[in-house]
Order: C-alpha cells, then sequence, then structure tokens
C-alpha cells in the first residue's frame, strides 16, 4: 500500500462512520498493529472485521479511480501488452496490464504505489496509465494466472506427457508431470472435481464445473500408472484394488494452496477415482456476493445474532450449505463471540474462530466434538452435518442450554426436516422449542455475461413465470463463447427457501403438526418456495428455465 500516514486513520475513520466496525475493534486492530507492525486495513482484514473488498474498495476511493468489485469478471489482458512485463515484476508491484487505448495503458492494481508503477509503465512502453482498482489477493492470483497459461499451453503440454507415457514402455518416465498439468488445467477451468473414470478401452477424465460434469479427454488404459501414482501421493495402499478407498494430499496450484481429496470405486474395468479440489480460501464471501437478497439477509442477519437456537442448511451434496454458513457467520463480529467449529474438512479458514476437523481414526467425531466444546463456554457451534442421532442429540442439547448451533443436513426441503431428525430420537416439543430456521437451497448455474442474448416471453414461458412476473421479465441466455467454454454459463447462484420459525409454527412443531399444516402455516407468515424463487431468478435473467428444470425440478410447462 502507499506510504501515506494519514490512510489508516482514514479507514478506520470511514469505518466507523459506515457502522462497519466499532470503537473496540479498532482500538484492538491498533493494538496489534503495534506488536505485528503491518498496516491497519491487513490487520482488520486478516481479523475478519472487514473484507478484502472493503480496504480495496477504500483504497479506490482515496486514489479517486475506478473499481472493479469481485462480482465483475476481471479482463483478459492482451498478449503483446503482456510481453512489455514479466511475472515477477507485476507481482512484487502489484499491478496487471490489460490493453493499450491510444496513449493509455489500461492497468489493474492492488496494493501497489501507484506513482512507482506509472514510471515503470512509462520506461517499459512509453505510455501514461489509466488505473483501476481491485482486491489485492484477486490480483495476485490473476497475475499467476495469466503469466503461466501464456507460457504453458496445458492442453498441448496433456498430449505431449500423454504420447511421450504411451510410448514409454520401460516405465523410466513418471507420471507427476501430467498429474501437475492435470491439476493446473482443471483450476484454469473452474473445476472442483477431477473424474478418472476406467472403460473397457481407456479412461475418460471429466472435470466437474459448476455442477456439471464435462468430458476433457481420454488416456489408453496403459496408463494405469497415474492410477498408482495418485494414490501412493494420498497415502493410500498401491496394492489394494478390490476395496473402494480414501486418501489426500496438499499441493500447491498457481502458488495456492489445494488439499485434494481421493476416493476410489472398483468397477468392472478396474478402479474409478474422483479428486475433489479444496482450495485454502482466506476471504470468504458475504451472503450478499454469493447472491442472496438483501431481505434475505437482513433476516439472516437476524437469526445469526440469537444467543441460543438451531439454524439448519439442507439440500443434496455440492449446494453450497457449507459455503452458506461461514459466509453467515461473517455477517457478525466474530472477534467478540467465542465460535468453534467442527467440519469434514475444513473448507474455509475463519479468522478468530476455534476450527476443528473429524478424525474418525482418532474417534473424534461431530458428537464428540460437541460434547468437549460445551467446556469452553462457546457462543457459537458450528457443525458440518447432522449424520447421526449421537450429533443430532448433542446439537439440539447445545441450542438448549443457551448456544447458537449452526449445522447442515441432507434433506430435499425445510418441511424434510422434521421427517428425518424425529426417527433420530429427538422429540417434537424440543425441536419445536429449539429450532429457529432451516434454509434449504440449491444452486443453478448464471448465464455468462460474455454471450448472454436476450430473447422474449412466450406463451408457455408467461404461463410458467405467471402475469406478474411475466410484464417486464428481461429472459437470457448464453450463446456460448470461450469465457464460458461454449456452455453458455459462468458461476453459479443460490436459489433458496427460508422457514423461519415463528411462534405459531413452533407450537405446530411441537404438537407433531403434519407437513401439510407446517406448510400452511409457513405460507400465512409470508414462505417463498424454492421454485417461486427460481421463476424469479429466470425473470431477472440471471438463470434459465432448463437450468432450474435440471437443479430444482418440478418446472413443467
Amino acid at each position: 500500500m502507499e506510504q501515506n500516514p494519514n490512510v489508516s486513520f482514514r479507514l478506520g475513520d470511514q469505518l466507523l462512520r459506515k457502522g462497519r466496525v466499532t470503537q473496540v475493534q479498532i482500538d484492538y486492530a491498533l493494538q496489534k498493529q503495534k506488536v505485528e507492525g503491518d498496516y491497519l486495513g491487513q490487520i482488520l482484514v486478516a481479523q475478519g472485521l472487514i473484507t478484502g473488498e472493503d480496504l480495496a474498495a477504500h483504497l479506490a476511493n482515496h486514489r479517486n479511480i475506478p473499481y472493479l468489485g469481485m462480482q465483475s469478471i476481471l479482463p483478459k489482458p492482451d498478449a503483446e501488452v503482456l510481453k512489455l512485463f514479466s511475472r515477477e515484476l507485476c507481482l512484487a508491484r502489484a499491478f496487471l496490464p490489460i490493453r493499450r487505448e491510444g496513449d493509455c495503458l489500461d492497468v489493474v492494481v492492488g496494493n501497489g504505489d501507484l506513482a512507482e508503477i506509472a514510471e515503470v509503465v512509462l520506461r517499459r512502453s512509453g505510455l501514461q496509465c489509466c488505473f483501476t482498482q481491485t482486491e489485492f489477493r484477486r490480483l495476485a492470483e490473476w497475475t499467476r494466472h495469466v503469466y503461466y497459461f501464456s507460457h504453458n499451453p496445458v492442453e498441448e503440454l496433456i498430449d505431449k506427457e500423454l504420447a511421450l507415457l504411451a510410448q514409454d514402455i520401460d516405465r523410466t518416465r513418471g507420471p507427476e508431470r501430467l498429474l501437475e498439468y492435470l491439476l493446473h488445467h482443471a483450476v484454469r477451468e473452474r473445476s472442483s472435481d477431477i473424474h478418472i473414470d476406467a472403460s473397457a478401452g481407456s479412461y475418460h477424465v471429466l472435470y466437474r464445473v459448476d455442477g456439471v460434469l464435462r468430458p476433457v479427454f481420454a488416456m489408453p488404459l496403459t496408463l494405469q500408472r497415474l492410477i498408482t501414482y495418485i494414490k501412493l501421493t494420498a497415502d493410500m495402499d498401491i496394492s489394494e484394488q478390490r476395496r473402494p478407498q480414501d486418501g489426500s494430499f496438499q499441493v500447491q496450484v498457481l502458488e495456492l494452496p489445494y488439499t485434494v481429496r481421493i476416493s476410489t470405486l472398483i468397477t468392472d474395468h478396474g478402479e474409478r477415482l474422483v479428486l475433489r479440489l479444496l482450495p485454502e480460501q482466506a476471504d470468504l464471501a458475504r451472503l450478499e456476493q454469493l447472491g442472496f437478497r438483501e431481505q434475505d439477509i437482513a433476516l439472516l442477519r437476524n437469526l445469526f445474532a440469537r444467543p441460543s437456537g438451531m439454524v439448519l442448511v439442507t439440500g443434496p451434496t455440492g449446494s453450497g450449505k457449507s459455503t452458506t454458513l461461514h459466509a453467515a457467520l461473517r455477517l457478525q463480529a466474530l472477534i467478540e463471540r467465542n465460535v468453534l467449529t467442527v467440519e469434514d474438512p475444513i473448507e474455509y479458514r475463519l479468522p478468530t474462530v476455534c476450527q476443528t476437523e473429524v478424525n474418525r481414526r482418532s474417534g473424534y467425531e461431530f458428537g464428540t466434538a460437541l460434547r468437549h466444546f460445551l467446556r469452553h463456554d462457546p457462543d457459537v457451534i458450528l457443525v458440518g452435518e447432522i449424520r447421526d442421532k449421537e450429533t443430532a442429540e448433542a446439537a439440539v442439547t447445545a441450542s438448549a442450554t443457551g448456544h447458537l448451533v449452526l449445522s447442515t443436513l441432507h434433506v430435499g426441503s425445510v418441511f424434510g426436516v422434521l421427517p428425518r431428525l424425529i426417527p433420530m430420537g429427538l422429540e417434537p416439543a424440543t425441536l419445536g422449542e429449539n429450532l429457529l430456521a432451516v434454509i434449504n437451497q440449491r444452486l443453478v448455474r448464471k448465464v455468462c455475461p460474455h454471450c448472454a442474448e436476450s430473447y422474449p416471453v412466450s406463451e408457455e414461458m408467461q404461463a410458467w413465470l405467471g402475469d406478474e412476473l411475466a410484464v417486464g421479465a428481461q429472459l437470457k441466455k448464453g450463446a456460448g463463447c470461450e469465457r464460458c467454454s461454449g456452455s453458455g454459463y459462468l458461476g453459479r447462484l443460490p436459489v433458496y427457501e427460508i422457514l423461519s420459525i415463528d411462534t405459531a409454527l413452533a407450537n405446530a412443531i411441537a404438537e407433531d403438526g403434519t407437513r401439510k399444516q407446517l406448510q400452511q402455516l409457513a405460507l400465512e407468515n409470508g414462505f417463498e418456495s424454492m421454485l417461486a424463487q427460481a421463476k424469479w431468478r429466470v425473470a431477472q435473467g440471471d438463470t434459465t428455465f432448463a437450468e432450474v428444470r435440471r437443479v430444482v425440478g418440478e418446472v413443467e410447462l
């Protein structure tokens, strides 16, 4: 950051005026600054009092330059412009050149000094700078991404490695380079999982991107050594090929730490592998950045500020439940509350939060953790998932004894919670007393903004949307482009329903009311179904009817 002694003062002062931090929090950060010697803004980010985006937006305002927010897509730099600068220089000075516009070079900056960057650009290109600010960590990641793939065409490198390994009859060449290129390619394609599936004649490699599997390439069966190498790296038994196994390993991809969790299955054609890529994310997005609506965020803010009770997030695997819970935790001042978590695994690092991970080998399970947590006087307890009777009973006991308990549950709707928990031995009266809310969600793909095209509302769509939504609807679909790999979609957003438990619903739950009774009371209390919100998303042009049908279902025209 620029060496301006007044920046820290202005930052603290502005954040106080906006109500983003308290004087106690600023004083605490200033005390840490004396000990650690870091900038105030970076300390506030590290402690979770503000986000990296808050800090970058403040700096953009201070510098009087445009701000490129986290929701905006970073522009793709011109190849000729990149050649004028090195990766090391851009990372050291915290800037990235984008394109030439006349006598000006568009430059995205992080926490680098503008005067020094302008001097470097003038010396290297003879051009003046037109600056745009973005979040510091995001710029560094994008810079590594841009320079790595400009010098390493991974598709070609993968093809070359496959050919060399196929020709290596004596097995003198190891598959480590192939795995390295595979991981880099998967990260570039925004893949959450890599599937290596055995068939009669080859291995098929597929990526899961935005929740959808996408075929990438095939490998000959002679490259079974890649499977062996992955298992060896994940500390799995390479001699065991008759039963499923699980393992994991840590790796750096584009200088960012990832945990890769491995799972194998035995098929009639051989071993099948799934590699889940879990990046260590330091600056978790807020609920508004994830796509939650303002009125719903206000409701969740009130729920997560409650001193006790239980909030559950439901949905299938991969529906963003853990992301929502961790983002919701950021609604409150974590530094002022004792927050304990038990997760499997830890996916997001939360500042000032005590996070623990399930360890089945040592007997440390969700239920075990909850029993120990109560001795540490917690304000908030996050349980990764309620899977069994022991965890369910411990979670309800914790909420009943004055703690706010947050957890996830694998059920299909908000009204499926009771039929799931009651057979675990929980009493309806106890649930009615302690359950605060249930959030049921799915993730739908967003229409790619780079190739989005508007289309008119047909009679069938009008009937599905309803007259209120159909009037003024801005339907969009992606034509397919390089940025979205031809899919027409880029990124995902949640569609959800929130069942807030008021007195009438609590009484009905305590009396073991039927699903129909609970639904009627919820509707009287203003409950909006997931399907209703999904229709609203389609009318806004955020997603498509086809995507809603794929994810939510029950949407026949």
